[in-house]
C-alpha cells in the first residue's frame, strides 16, 4: 500500500477486558473517521490489495484521518462467543474514546457496515456514543429484513441447532474440523452454482449472497479466504433473533432463556430515536442478498417520523449487492464518492 502513510497501531481494552486495536492512516485533518467492519471478516475489507484504489486509499487521498477498528468480531482476533449487546456496550464506545484520546478531538465520524453497523447503532440508540457527529450506515442499522432463505433458517432455529455441536462456522478450510468442513463444503457446493469456489459457497450459506459476482475482479474472488474467517455461533444466534423480530433487540429478547440470562423481564429493545438526532446516511445495495434494502428504508423512515427529515438521507446503489460496495472492482468510481459526499456534508 505505497499510496498510504505509515500505519499506526493503537491497542486498547474494552470495559469488559477484551483487547482490541485500531489502525490509523493519517491522511489529513478531516475526520477523524472510524471504519467498522462486519462479522466474520476484519478491517482489511476496507483496504483490499486487489483493487486499483481501495476505500482507505480513497479516504486518505481526500484528506481524512482514517481509523480502522478490529472489534471482537474480527477474524484477526481470537475467536470468542459474544452477542451484539456486548459489542454495543463495550467495543464501540471504547474505540471512540481511544480515537478522541489520541487525536485530542471532540468528535468523530463513522462508516459502519453490516453487523458492525448493527452493533454501532445499538450503541448509539442506548446513548453510549454522543461524540459521534455523523454516520454512514452500510446495508443495515436497526431494522433487519432478510431474504426468504435467511428468514427460513432463522425461523427453523438453525444457529441454535448447530450451536449444540459447533462453536463457529467458517468459509475457509479448517484444519481443526476437517471432517465437518469437508462435509459443509460439499453441502454448500450443492446449493450454489455461481462459481467454482467452495469458500464462496460456504459464505453464501452463512450470510446469503454477499456480492454480485460481476462486481468483483478475479483476484479479489480468488483471495476471499484472506478476508473471511470464523464467526461464532452466539453471534449467529443473536442475528437470527433480530431477523425473526425484524429489528434490533437484546439477545434472547422475549425468548425462554431470557429470564435466566438477564434476571429481568426483557433485555433492551433498541428502537429509541432520541439519541439518533445527528446526520446519518443510509446505504443499501439495490440487489443486496444479505440484508434487503427494506432494512435501511425502515430505519430511515422511522427516524424521519420520530426526529424530522433534516438529519437523514438514504441512497440505493444501483446494481450493487451487500459487500461489493467496498470490495467491488469499480467501487471507487460508483460507491466511495457517495460515502465521501455524506462525510463532507456533515463536516
Amino acid at each position: 500500500m505505497d499510496t498510504l502513510p505509515p500505519a499506526q497501531r493503537h491497542d486498547f481494552k474494552t470495559g469488559d477486558g477484551v483487547p482490541l486495536w485500531l489502525t490509523r492512516y493519517q491522511g489529513g485533518t478531516k475526520g477523524p473517521v472510524l471504519l467498522v467492519h462486519g462479522a466474520g471478516v476484519w478491517s482489511g475489507m476496507f483496504m483490499l490489495p486487489t483493487l486499483k484504489e481501495n476505500f482507505v486509499q480513497f479516504l486518505v487521498r481526500h484528506g481524512y484521518d482514517t481509523w480502522l477498528l478490529d472489534w471482537r468480531a474480527s477474524v484477526e482476533l481470537p475467536l470468542r462467543q459474544f452477542t451484539l449487546d456486548e459489542a454495543a456496550e463495550h467495543d464501540m464506545p471504547a474505540a471512540v474514546r481511544k480515537i478522541l484520546e489520541v487525536t485530542k478531538r471532540s468528535s468523530v465520524q463513522a462508516v459502519v457496515h453490516c453487523a458492525g453497523s448493527a452493533a454501532f447503532f445499538m450503541s448509539m440508540a442506548a446513548g453510549r456514543l454522543p461524540e459521534v457527529r455523523s454516520v454512514v450506515a452500510s446495508q443495515v442499522a436497526l431494522h433487519h429484513i432478510v431474504p426468504p432463505v435467511t428468514q427460513l433458517k432463522a425461523m427453523l432455529r438453525l444457529p441454535e441447532t448447530l450451536d449444540v455441536a459447533l462453536d463457529y462456522l467458517s468459509p475457509d478450510e479448517d484444519p481443526k474440523n476437517p471432517v465437518w468442513q469437508a462435509a459443509f463444503g460439499k453441502f454448500a457446493d450443492m446449493l450454489s452454482h455461481e462459481c467454482d469456489s467452495t469458500v464462496c459457497h460456504r459464505l453464501t450459506f452463512m450470510y446469503g449472497h454477499l456480492y454480485k459476482h460481476a462486481r468483483l475482479n478475479r483476484e479479489t474472488h480468488d483471495r476471499l479466504e484472506e478476508q473471511f474467517g470464523p464467526c461464532n455461533m452466539l453471534t449467529f444466534r443473536h442475528l437470527a433473533q433480530m431477523a425473526r423480530v425484524g429489528h434490533a433487540v437484546g439477545f434472547d429478547h422475549g425468548e425462554t432463556e431470557n429470564l435466566r440470562r438477564y434476571g429481568r423481564e426483557k433485555p433492551p429493545s433498541y428502537l429509541r430515536a432520541e439519541h439518533l438526532r445527528r446526520p446519518i446516511t443510509f446505504l443499501s445495495g439495490e440487489q443486496n442478498g444479505t440484508y434487503l434494502p427494506a432494512s435501511t428504508e425502515l430505519t430511515y423512515e422511522w427516524l424521519r417520523e420520530e426526529n424530522g427529515a433534516d438529519f437523514y438521507q438514504r441512497k440505493v446503489l444501483e446494481g450493487y449487492g451487500h459487500l461489493d460496495t467496498f470490495m467491488g472492482s469499480t467501487a471507487a468510481r460508483d460507491t466511495y464518492p457517495v460515502i465521501l459526499d455524506s462525510l463532507e456534508a456533515a463536516g
